[in-house]
């Protein structure tokens, strides 16, 4: 009888999981309460790998994997959330000019209202951000080649992340051929060798700080779990600073406040551009006027119409509300209707 390895005996995780109660990965502990960012990936997406030998097709064409996320180590935080990522290049350019479509979610499962008082509720205790850096090489069917890196953040000083993966999705771009010195693009390796390497800098990096972070990927697209996790409203005010009327919404706002600047008389509210996390069926936007803002009908509800990000009001006419009086907005398909 061979002797029983990942290769050739169950590729799920670990082969005999009754000697172990689930598969872990664990960060180090954050060092203080500033250098709370830990990279836990950062690799190579290639649409098409044509041209290149084989002990250089350590790159993915697509790289998704799901997981329970937790501290585990310290004693401050006891959330409990589920982490998706999905990340992959195409040849058809997006709205954002990249070749690149990214799907980051935090889900949280259970939140813990006993946190220590520097940690702030309208957060989860863990944030992650992807951050899709263009190389400038293009491939041999002229698709930019990019470098993605996912980061983990902690609320602070002594806390940790455990990642628990709960599935795996590793796509390399030619099925035929990959660097077998690389785990992650060798579909030999078993699933928790595989995710294992993937998630290698998560395991052995050093904490850095959000401005260390920031610096790294200046310029680069980037895609945030940072948005409210519990009913209360987060705040943004506008006060028109532009002068042109359209508003564009931070990725966290649930509670638009709008009033004009001292110069100004009135204002016209014509446009309201969501963000990712808003721009869905459904999403619920709260409007706070102060008055001496004049919300126009830009849109007609249930018909074509070109303003993206435009306002179907009830009565179909522009107006100015009361200060003080707070409206409903639904985002419907690519504007808004009062509700």
């Amino acid at each position: 009888m061979p002797y029983l390895t990942d290769y050739n005996h169950n590729g799920h995780f670990d082969p005999h999981p009754q000697y172990n109660l689930y598969h872990t990965l664990v960060s180090k502990q954050a060092p203080d309460n500033d250098t709370v960012w830990v990279k836990m990936m950062e690799k190579t997406l290639r649409y098409d790998v044509t041209g290149l030998p084989n002990n250089q097709q350590d790159c993915l064409r697509r790289i998704g994997f799901d997981g329970y996320v937790f501290d585990n180590v310290s004693e401050a935080q006891m959330d409990y959330a589920l982490l998706h990522l999905y990340v992959y290049v195409t040849k058809n350019k997006q709205s954002d000019g990249s070749y690149v479509v990214a799907n980051l979610g935090l889900n949280p499962l259970y939140n813990d209202y006993t946190h220590y008082a520097k940690n702030n509720l309208f957060n989860p205790s863990f944030i992650f951000k992807l951050y899709v850096h263009d190389t400038g090489e293009k491939d041999a069917s002229g698709v930019p080649v990019y470098t993605v890196s996912l980061y983990g953040k902690v609320q602070g000083n002594f806390s940790a992340i455990t990642f628990q993966p709960t599935s795996l999705h590793l796509v390399n771009p030619n099925a035929n051929n990959y660097d077998a010195t690389d785990i992650t693009t060798n579909p030999n390796a078993a699933g928790h060798e595989r995710i294992d390497a993937l998630l290698e800098p998560f395991v052995n990096s050093d904490y850095q700080t959000e401005s260390v972070v920031e610096a790294a990927h200046q310029g680069d697209i980037n895609y945030s779990t940072n948005h409210p996790v519990l009913p209360q409203s987060y705040e943004q005010v506008d006060r028109n600073t532009n002068g042109n009327g359209t508003i564009n919404l931070l990725p966290y706002t649930t509670m638009l406040t709008v009033a004009p600047k001292a110069d100004f008389a009135t204002w016209p509210m014509k446009v309201i551009n969501p963000s990712p996390w808003q721009d869905q069926q459904g999403f619920e936007l709260t409007v706070l006027t102060f008055g001496n803002v004049n919300f126009v009908n830009s849109a007609l509800f249930a018909q074509n119409t070109n303003t993206n990000g435009g306002i179907a009001l009830k009565n179909k006419v522009d107006k100015i509300y009361d200060p003080g009086t707070i409206i409903k907005l639904i985002r419907y398909n690519n504007y808004w209707i009062q509700e």
